[in-house]
């Protein structure tokens, strides 16, 4: 019995991304920076347009880690809903693909579990919510500038 509820929680973390353990719990689970990606942009040498990412559609909210190694914050761990496939998804994305960010509490256990696994050992996380609203500030200023 206990190898088959092994292999059923195996099933359940591969189609929606969070341990079956996982309780949904209605409190504030931690904050985060969070951001949607650009409704279109510029891609290669000849400029084609091109909607929302490889990986996340347009307008699609990703949950951000906090800056993992020293590269001024330009690409980021990102956790999304996959364009394709309609699960969470952790990947490595460019900064420059993401707009609209802001602070917010995180709710959904799927997420919190995906930001604490973190991505190939870089699993840093925020420390407050003044924390996350400073650095939502600095990115919205940044985009501002290019």
């Amino acid at each position: 019995m206990t190898a088959i509820r092994r292999q059923l929680g195996r099933v359940w973390t591969w189609l929606f991304g969070a341990p079956a353990v996982a309780e949904p719990s209605a409190e504030p689970t931690g904050w985060c920076l969070v951001g949607n990606v650009v409704e279109a942009h510029a891609f290669g040498e000849s400029k084609e347009i091109r909607r929302g990412s490889k990986h996340f559609t347009a307008g699609t909210k990703v949950y951000c880690l906090p800056p993992q190694w020293g590269d001024g914050y330009e690409k980021v761990i990102a956790v999304g809903i996959a364009r394709g496939s309609r699960r969470w998804i952790t990947v490595v994305m460019s900064t420059d693909l993401i707009t609209n960010w802001r602070a917010k509490v995180v709710y959904k256990p799927a997420v919190m579990w995906r930001l604490r696994e973190g991505f190939n050992g870089f699993k840093r996380q925020w420390k407050s919510q003044e924390e996350v609203e400073s650095f939502a500030e600095w990115m919205r200023e940044r985009g501002k500038v290019g």
